[in-house]
């Protein structure tokens, strides 16, 4: 819900929100991600193989020792749509974030998406850039890559900035929030 106490507007403060489960069912694009991307990331916060089974629901899955053998070697690498992380106020930060997305449009495989970045408020402080600028998918190549890096500094604890990376065609678009904050000083 949308109370006085989530006032201002970024991506961690959205309320009670409406679904649309047309669009739902036709996304445009997708953002893979397996059940051994989460266990690779859980395994690199410290869960243990019991901790594991209660999530998972199966005693067969185990951490390898110290290693991942699939891509989501933390939580920030999970080829997920948001992007997020928690830096240091008044220190110069750069994130770098890879992913992966899946044309699954409904008019077919061949599609071209142009990117923009939107900024949720004023972020004089905050630079998203995004590379490819551009994404074409064909019967070839359903999946395309790109590299989100921001970068600048936060000044206040307990600030939150975000910003959005947009992919478009005239039939869709995707949004992914980008959000970087810092710890409260509580």
């Amino acid at each position: 819900m949308n109370t006085p106490g989530n006032a201002g507007t970024n991506d961690l403060k959205y309320g009670a929100r409406q679904l649309n489960p047309t669009k739902a069912r036709d996304p445009g694009l997708m953002y893979d991600v397996s059940e051994g991307d989460y266990i690779a990331m859980l395994c690199t916060q410290g869960y243990n193989a019991t901790q594991l089974a209660l999530i998972i629901g199966s005693n067969t899955t185990a951490c390898s020792n110290g290693s991942t053998s699939t891509a989501a070697a933390s939580a920030g690498d999970l080829n997920y749509p948001s992007m997020a992380a928690r830096v240091d106020p008044w220190k110069n930060f750069t994130l770098v974030v890879p992913r992966t997305i899946t044309n699954v449009g409904a008019s077919g495989v061949a599609a071209v998406y142009d990117m923009k970045v939107i900024f949720t408020d004023p972020a004089d402080n905050l630079a998203v850039a995004v590379a490819p600028s551009r994404l074409e998918f064909n019967t070839q190549t359903p999946k395309a890559s790109f590299t989100v890096t921001v970068s600048g500094v936060v000044p206040a604890a307990g600030q939150v900035i975000s910003a959005a990376v947009v992919w478009s065609n005239n039939e869709y678009q995707v949004r992914s929030p980008v959000v970087v904050y810092t710890d409260s000083d509580d």
